[in-house]
C-alpha cells in the first residue's frame, strides 16, 4: 500500500524539512506551555469535584431545613466544574493537534505519517462533538444565572465550531469508521481511503480546527470569573 502523494503534499514536506528545527522549537515550547495550563485546570477540576463530594456527605447529615442552602452550594460547584471542564476539553484539543502537528512534520516515514493523519481526523471528530456539547452546557448556565452576560461572542465562536464540524464530519467520519477507530470489511475500501490521505489536506484541516480551538478559549476563559460569582452567591446565603 502506497501513499498516493500529490505535487503539494511533496512541495510541503520539502517545506517542513527545511524549517524542521524551528517548528519542533516553537511546538515544543508550546506545548510544554499548554501543559503546564493543562494541569492547573486539572486542579481547578478536581477542586470541584471534591466540594461537590463534601456537599455530598454533608447534605446524608443535615436537617431539612438547612438542606436547600447546601443544595445551592453543591449546584454551584457543579457549575463551576462544567467550566473548568470545558476550558479543559478547549485545552486538550490544542494539544492533541499540535501533538499531531508535531508527529507530521518530524515524521519522514510515509505509513507513520498515514497512522498520524487518521488519528488526528478522528481526534478532531471526537474533540469537536465534546466541545459542542460542553458549550452548549455553558450557554445555558449563562442564560439561568447571568442572563446579562454578553454571550455574543462565545455562541458566534462556538457556531463557527459547529459549521466547521458539519462540514467535515463526512470526511471525519468516514476515516474514523473505515480505517480507524473501526475497520471496513472491504480491505480495497480501507486501502483506497489510506493511500488518499494527504499530507497538505490533514495539515489544512489541523490548522483550521486551531483557530476555532484559539478562539473559543480565549471566548471561554473569561466565563472562569462567572463561576466565581455564582460561588460567592450560594456561600452568601445563610442556613
Amino acid at each position: 500500500m502506497k501513499n498516493k502523494k500529490s505535487p503539494l503534499d511533496i512541495f510541503l514536506q520539502k517545506r517542513i524539512a527545511e524549517n524542521k528545527e524551528i517548528l519542533k522549537h516553537n511546538l515544543d515550547s508550546s506545548l510544554q506551555e499548554e501543559q503546564s495550563c493543562l494541569e492547573e485546570i486539572v486542579k481547578g477540576i478536581n477542586h470541584c469535584k471534591s466540594n461537590i463530594e463534601i456537599c455530598n456527605k454533608a447534605l446524608d447529615k443535615i436537617s431539612i431545613p438547612n438542606m436547600t442552602v447546601l443544595k445551592s452550594k453543591k449546584e454551584a460547584f457543579k457549575d463551576n466544574l462544567a467550566i473548568w471542564n470545558t476550558i479543559g476539553h478547549v485545552q486538550m484539543a490544542s494539544i492533541e493537534m499540535k501533538r499531531y502537528t508535531k508527529a507530521l512534520t518530524l515524521d519522514s516515514d510515509n505509513w507513520e505519517r498515514q497512522n498520524n493523519i487518521k488519528s488526528a481526523y478522528t481526534a478532531i471528530y471526537e474533540t469537536s462533538k465534546n466541545l459542542i456539547d460542553s458549550t452548549g452546557k455553558l450557554i445555558a448556565f449563562l442564560n439561568e444565572k447571568f442572563p446579562k452576560y454578553d454571550i455574543s461572542l462565545f455562541k458566534e465562536v462556538r457556531k463557527k465550531l459547529a459549521k466547521f464540524r458539519e462540514d467535515k464530519t463526512e470526511t471525519l467520519k468516514r476515516v474514523r469508521n473505515k480505517i480507524d477507530a473501526h475497520r471496513d470489511k472491504d480491505v480495497c475500501v480501507q486501502i483506497e481511503i489510506s493511500e488518499n490521505l494527504h499530507l497538505v489536506d490533514a495539515v489544512q484541516l489541523i490548522i483550521d480546527y486551531m483557530t476555532i480551538i484559539n478562539e473559543l478559549g480565549t471566548a471561554v476563559s473569561p466565563i472562569k470569573q462567572m463561576g466565581i460569582e455564582r460561588l460567592q452567591n450560594a456561600f452568601s446565603e445563610r442556613m
